[in-house]
């Protein structure tokens, strides 16, 4: 039930990045010494930040790395997703053909519906609020079924 550390690593780096001051850049080598990221797994992270539209790079060889948009506008959803795709607290929900119980099993629906229930907070979450440590109160939808659950965690 972990993220990978692609993931991880990913999201450290995006985070640094929003903490500079806008117009700024940084280098890799600065970059991952910020993010506690070893630099050569941050280096072959970078093309993939690019390439998902999430940081710019500029200057020599392009090593000079910013948010390629405003940290409001990127939401945490958006950079697991791109690392994961198929990101799922489970097994069963990330490959249902692996599990034959999938298609009537109580478990594989409450794995389900924690996905979405995550998925929907980190929709909400942007990269700023994260910056900010501002935690906007769980996005459950009622459809799922957890919305006591939400009431739980949120404290209300």
């Amino acid at each position: 039930m972990s993220i990978t550390k692609r993931t991880d690593y990913a999201v450290r780096l995006i985070y640094e990045l929003a903490q500079i001051p806008e117009g700024a850049s940084l280098s890799i080598r600065d970059l991952c010494g910020m993010a506690d990221v070893p630099e050569n797994f941050g280096a072959s992270l970078v093309p993939f930040l690019i390439e998902a539209g999430m940081v710019s790079a500029e200057g020599y060889h392009d090593h000079l790395l910013s948010l390629s948009q405003p940290a409001a506008e990127i939401t945490m959803a958006r950079i697991i997703k791109s690392c994961e795709p198929d990101f799922s607290l489970s097994q069963c929900t990330r490959n249902p053909a692996s599990c034959n119980r999938s298609s009537h099993c109580g478990v594989h629906v409450m794995w389900k519906d924690l996905d979405q229930i995550v998925l929907n907070h980190l929709g909400q979450l942007t990269l700023a609020d994260v910056v900010a440590n501002h935690r906007p109160p769980l996005a459950v939808d009622s459809s799922c079924g957890m919305t006591d659950f939400a009431r739980t965690l949120n404290g209300t």
